[in-house]
């Protein structure tokens, strides 16, 4: 278990000033890169009584990190956790994977180069019971060596069994909800299927629907 370190408001302040801004919105800074060449990402606790408070969510994007390891699908390397009290907010710094993500690959090298790794790293994650519903483009990072890996991890469930055929219809929904995206799985359909069979553990009927849910869905 990674310790969480206390970090003091004019530590955060400092954080803050010496670090560039990658997110932010109305409440406030949400992801910084430091001079280390590290990501921060930020958690705001929204309310006084919620899980987060014993449970907070930096601390959750570790442990699935660390599940994610575990089960041997790339993803980065958190360093450290942080807790403020003033403001309220939850540190983890982390080690990006190193890469670019699907959407701009696919932007630069065409989608063709990737599919079959696409497809295969996608059944397996559905294989092993990992259900990531920030599964799109961009949060699907292609590595410097050709595989594919996680980022933004916060929202993972992970079962002690496959994904179900309809967790599956769900995961594909979540994959393909923006149009460039779309377009890019319409370009390689066939040979995304193809792929996918073929690693998926699954029966022709059970591939058969998600196929037609997927087109349904377009």
């Amino acid at each position: 278990m990674i310790k969480t370190v206390k970090v003091s408001s004019a530590e955060y302040a400092d954080l803050l000033s010496s670090s560039s801004i990658l997110e932010q919105d109305g409440h406030g800074v949400k992801v910084l890169y430091n001079v280390s060449g590290q990501i921060i990402k930020i958690f705001r606790r929204k309310r006084l009584l919620s899980g987060a408070l014993f449970f907070p969510y930096a601390q959750r994007f570790a442990a699935n990190a660390q599940r994610l390891h575990r089960l041997r699908i790339p993803t980065i390397e958190v360093i450290k956790l942080g807790r403020c009290n003033d403001p309220k907010r939850d540190l983890v710094w982390y080690q990006p994977l190193a890469g670019v993500s699907l959407r701009e690959y696919c932007r630069t090298q065409g989608v063709k180069r990737i599919v079959d790794v696409l497809a295969q790293f996608i059944a397996e994650l559905h294989h092993k019971g990992v259900l990531f519903r920030s599964v799109h483009w961009g949060n699907i990072i292609v590595t410097d060596e050709s595989s594919v890996g996680l980022i933004d991890i916060a929202d993972i469930r992970f079962y002690c069994r496959s994904l179900t055929l309809k967790q599956r219809q769900r995961n594909f929904r979540h994959m393909l909800r923006y149009s460039e995206d779309q377009k890019f799985f319409q370009d390689v359909a066939d040979e995304f299927w193809s792929s996918y069979t073929a690693a998926a553990h699954l029966t022709a009927a059970q591939i058969e629907s998600l196929q037609r849910f997927v087109a349904d869905q377009q």
